[in-house]
């Protein structure tokens, strides 16, 4: 369900990225955060950073797919907030079931939805229109490859 190298077009792989079949994987890459993820039915994630040029500057984008296992599980992590994502924006017709972002003022955004059993996390560290819309790009591709 990641997105490919240079599927979206001037975005690469920016390093490997990793999988977790299990909690005890999960918490090698996000620690203390894996608590949350078993809390709503965690199975498996990968997570795929990516680089690109926005605003002739070089940008990191990170892709994280959780399968939560059922639909209602993706659902009550992406409501959980604890998660983080109070006050976000929700995107209407966008990717998944449901889709909201924020946008940290200059800074970095963040784009998580969820659609079946799966839930997506995405962020960038910039902010702008582009880099919003290059986040809803990635998203709509994974949405399409969970379909």
């Amino acid at each position: 369900v990641l997105v490919k190298n240079n599927e979206i077009s001037g975005w690469t792989y920016n390093g490997s990225g990793w999988v977790a079949n299990n909690l005890s994987e999960l918490t090698v890459y996000i620690n203390g955060a894996a608590e949350l993820y078993q809390r709503h039915g965690f199975t498996e994630a990968a997570h795929q950073p990516y680089q690109g040029t926005i605003d002739n500057g070089d940008r990191q984008l990170h892709l994280y797919v959780y399968n939560m296992g059922d639909e209602k599980n993706a659902q009550t992590i992406y409501e959980d907030p604890d998660f983080g994502l109070s006050g976000a924006l929700e995107w209407n017709d966008g990717a998944g079931t449901a889709a909201q972002y924020m946008r940290y003022g200059g800074l970095s955004q963040i784009l998580s939805f969820y659609r079946n059993s799966y839930f997506v996390h995405l962020q960038i560290n910039y902010d702008t229109e582009e880099s919003l819309n290059i986040l809803k790009q990635f998203a709509l591709n994974v949405d399409g490859n969970i379909k």
